[in-house]
């Protein structure tokens, strides 16, 4: 099991329909290359974990990488794992500026918080904490 962590900034905002279409699209390409993970989305940033085998998360991020609809793509963790976070789930999903996501038990002004990489930089495991922290909430 190997684990990839990057941020990101969209290009452009992304609509809620933006959002389905490519969580459609990354759902049934992880379910082919056996990937899984979670992806959050917050004002035009990006925080998204890729799991599975090395070989095939590469390929995957090499691809995520050269996407025009995002920039400054930096990883902030990049290891092997002894477990998978989100084996059941092709790619899980939170739009933190979702009213649902707000009203989580456990939502807190934290979650508020710039997903950019200066959040992250000094903390590489807080970003994984936080994606834990919607693990359960699917």
């Amino acid at each position: 099991m190997f684990h990839l962590v990057y941020v990101s900034s969209a290009v452009e905002p992304f609509g809620r329909a933006e959002l389905v279409e490519m969580l459609v699209k990354s759902r049934d390409k992880n379910k082919r290359l056996g990937i899984t993970g979670m992806l959050l989305y917050q004002g035009g940033n990006f925080i998204q974990l890729l799991e599975g085998e090395e070989a095939a998360v590469r390929e995957l991020f090499a691809s995520i990488r050269q996407d025009p609809r995002h920039r400054g793509v930096i990883v902030v963790l990049d290891e092997p794992a002894g477990e998978s976070l989100f084996g059941d789930w092709s790619m899980g999903f939170r739009d933190l500026a979702d009213a649902e996501v707000q009203a989580m038990p456990g939502f807190t002004p934290f979650m508020n918080l710039s997903l950019s990489v200066e959040g992250f930089r000094d903390d590489p495991g807080g970003c994984m904490e936080l994606l834990k922290l919607f693990r359960k909430g699917r």
